[in-house]
């Protein structure tokens, strides 16, 4: 059953019964700016912000399965005691990475010597042995994936008598330049296509992606290298579906990652004109994380609920979930509605006690 606790997150994560049920938990704590928004207060003597991380880093710890990791999204302010913190209560073996998400669409100009256009989020692993690794999606069966990249380094590549499947008629092609605007490219070996494919080994030099042992397995696949034009570009035609790895770079300009303003329009229509939350998270992010670092079924943790992002990417991914909120007004104002249009079930727990800060 999916749980919606209202009170303090380290004194909910003590409770037993959460030990080892989460794939995943994703935490997006209070940065400690010193500024105040409309849901809660962002100031605490560092210290005790300090204090409250640990301790419910560590009961997130508990909380974890062998398998699972824990996503901390934070800015720069405070991501280098973060990732201290996160060392001491999972071990430094266990860091995964760094994603840098591409938050503003635009720069803001409020910081004095810098634009701050970034996020940080910090992955660790419970035991990296046991972590899958993050596929957020998968390439289409077959889709064409060019032999030649302009970044890559110049090599010689030789296809397999028959391993090229040529979209025009039978001809002879001769050895020369394949160049194009952007990619410099040559054929080495004079080629004649006959039936379709070439009738004889041939070698090309270029910018290529895939290494000779990569040509040589897919050249056992009758059809998965084409060449659709006489200017030889060859490609290989996916055989099936494959997942696509999560970068550590989350950019709308690079791969159409959600932003801010993406998350304020969100919350606007979810909440109404002018009673959105103060500093959401964008679902097409959580989406992407979610879908990366676990299965369907599997329980997600949030924390730092809010306004419940988290819980409904995913109670709309069919993954379970338990959120975990300081403020009751929070909750009732923006996590239950939200869930209720979601059709979701889920049992209400709380409040909480909070723990003394030593």
């Amino acid at each position: 059953m999916n749980r919606l606790i209202v009170g303090d997150a380290a004194a909910a994560l003590a409770d037993p019964s959460h030990a080892g049920t989460a794939r995943m938990a994703y935490l997006d704590p209070p940065y400690n700016t010193g500024k105040t928004f409309a849901q809660y207060s962002d100031s605490s003597p560092l210290a005790d912000w300090l204090a409250m991380l640990r301790a419910t880093l560590e009961g997130v710890h508990t909380a974890l399965r062998p398998d699972g990791s824990v996503w901390v999204h934070l800015d720069d302010r405070h991501i280098h005691r973060a990732r201290c913190i996160l060392d001491d209560v999972f071990g430094d073996q266990s860091y995964v990475g760094t994603i840098i998400w591409e938050k503003k669409n635009r720069a803001s100009f409020l910081h004095a010597h810098l634009a701050d256009v970034t996020d940080h989020i910090l992955v660790y692993a419970k035991d990296r042995a046991r972590m899958a690794p993050l596929v957020h999606s998968a390439t289409q069966a077959g889709k064409r994936i060019p032999f030649h990249n302009g970044s890559s380094k110049d090599a010689v590549l030789t296809f397999p008598a028959r391993s090229v499947a040529f979209g025009f008629t039978d001809r002879h092609i001769p050895a020369g330049r394949m160049d194009t605007p952007t990619i410099a490219s040559e054929l080495l070996d004079p080629v004649d296509v006959v039936d379709g494919t070439n009738a004889a080994p041939f070698r090309m030099s270029g910018p290529f992606r895939y290494q000779q042992a990569a040509v040589d397995k897919m050249a056992a696949t009758t059809g998965s290298i084409v060449a659709p034009k006489p200017l030889l570009r060859p490609s290989y035609l996916s055989q099936e579906s494959r997942g696509k790895v999560l970068t550590n770079l989350q950019s709308f300009r690079i791969n159409g990652a959600p932003t801010n303003e993406d998350a304020h329009a969100e919350s606007q229509e979810a909440f109404g004109p002018g009673r959105g939350f103060d500093t959401p998270k964008p679902e097409a992010l959580l989406e992407r994380f979610i879908l990366a670092a676990t299965d369907p079924g599997d329980l997600v943790l949030d924390p730092f609920a809010g306004s419940g992002t988290t819980l409904a990417v995913a109670e709309r991914t069919g993954r379970a979930w338990t959120g975990i909120e300081l403020s009751q007004d929070t909750a009732a104002g923006f996590i239950a509605p939200r869930l209720a249009r979601l059709g979701a079930e889920y049992a209400t727990e709380g409040p909480a006690a909070a723990p003394a800060v030593a």
